[in-house]
């Protein structure tokens, strides 16, 4: 399929009904904003050599 078969291929259809045009508007209204929802962040992952403590600023004893 090319690129601009695939813009123009329908992504659903009404298998039954007759819907009106606010109907469908509303469906895709909502599948829009579904689709547009960003998923959580991922916990970034914790190197094996950082501390397990909440990091802090130590200053050094040797100003």
């Amino acid at each position: 399929m090319s690129p601009s078969e695939k813009d123009s291929a329908p992504v659903f259809r009404v298998l039954r009904g007759d819907p009106e045009d606010a109907e469908l508007a509303a469906l895709v209204a909502v599948f829009t904003a579904l689709a547009s929802a960003a998923p959580p962040p991922a916990a970034p992952a914790r190197s094996a050599w950082s501390p397990r403590t909440p990091s802090t600023w130590r200053t050094s004893i040797l100003r």
